[in-house]
Formats: structure tokens, C-alpha cells, sequence
């Protein structure tokens, strides 16, 4: 896929039921567990570009997306102006962003345009599960990849570190091939 330059993804940090503050903000309806999430941002050699964690869990990827900093040519995420970046199904479909086609819009195009629809689809799914890969590394960690029970503002600093550490251990696994 000509000028696809990473992907983009959320993944969910499950958290003990809040005490203190409003529950609902935490609790995703969606994962039925009260949670954070975190933006991860990889690069075509599978190295995290960017991540930013500390989203409540009541929202939903396309929302935390909104309030990241803003991604493009001369913006606060510098990308060339020509380069895109995959993202499932919920992310607006702007630049710099490449979401899948949707069965609905497919299915009233003529046969030709279905099959590159969906050949585009097949080659869009093949390359975006590298970001799946990376959030499953990320998560070998216990701190974050178990229930999270310490206090909830410390937890993006956390999240930041282990992304560090997973990609010191990518690092340290590819020097010994």
C-alpha cells in the first residue's frame, strides 16, 4: 500500500471501580469494565510513534482520537503531506487517516469496483493487525495488562514506560538474529 507510513489503534486498561470520583465516566459499556484507554500510533518497522494514554472509558476510539494532539504535515504529529495512516472502521475516515470500506457502501457498487473494494479491504485488515501485535506486546506487562489498582493518575506515565520497555526488548530480541 503506496504511502502508508503506520496505523493507528486503542486498546483498554481495566481499572478497579473508581471510590472517589463518578463511576460512569470510567465504565465502558462496550468492554462492560470500568477502564482507560490508550492511542497507540506505530510506524511501518512496528516502533511506536506515538502513545497517549489517560482517556476515560466511557469513550470510544474515534472521541480519544479528537482529543489527541493533531496529526499531519507541520501539526503537533509531524507526517509528510503525502503519507496516510490506517485505522479501523471507527476512526473518521479524514486525513491522514484510512479506514475500510463498509459491506453497505460495497454492495451497491458494480463488480468490478466491489472486488477492488474488497481486495483494498483484504490488504488494509493484512497491515493493521501490526498495531495488534504491538498492543499485545505492550500488554505482556502485569502492571497493565491485569486490573490496574493503583492510583489512576500515575497510570499514562506507566503506560508510557512499558511501551519504552517493550520496544528496548523488540530491540534486544532483533540484535540477537
Amino acid at each position: 500500500m503506496p504511502n502508508v507510513l503506520g496505523c493507528i489503534d486503542g486498546t483498554s486498561h481495566e481499572i478497579l471501580v473508581p471510590q472517589t470520583e463518578p463511576q460512569e465516566d470510567f465504565y465502558s459499556g462496550h468492554r462492560k469494565f470500568h477502564c482507560i484507554h490508550t492511542q497507540v500510533v506505530i510506524d511501518n518497522e512496528k516502533n511506536i510513534c506515538h502513545i497517549h494514554s489517560g482517556f476515560l472509558g466511557h469513550d470510544n476510539d474515534a472521541f480519544a482520537y479528537q482529543q489527541m494532539k493533531r496529526i499531519g504535515p507541520g501539526l503537533d504529529l509531524d507526517f509528510p503531506a503525502n503519507g496516510f495512516i490506517l485505522a479501523d472502521s471507527i476512526y473518521p475516515n479524514t486525513r491522514p487517516l484510512v479506514t475500510p470500506y463498509k459491506a453497505n457502501e460495497i454492495a451497491r457498487l458494480p463488480r468490478n469496483e466491489k472486488r477492488r473494494k474488497r481486495k483494498f479491504n483484504k490488504l488494509h485488515k493484512k497491515r493493521r493487525i501490526f498495531v495488534e501485535h504491538v498492543i499485545k506486546e505492550l500488554k505482556t506487562f502485569r502492571v497493565i495488562g491485569a486490573i490496574y489498582r493503583h492510583t489512576r493518575w500515575e497510570l499514562s506515565c506507566i503506560v508510557e514506560t512499558c511501551a519504552g520497555l517493550a520496544k528496548r526488548r523488540a530491540e534486544f530480541i532483533n540484535n540477537l538474529d
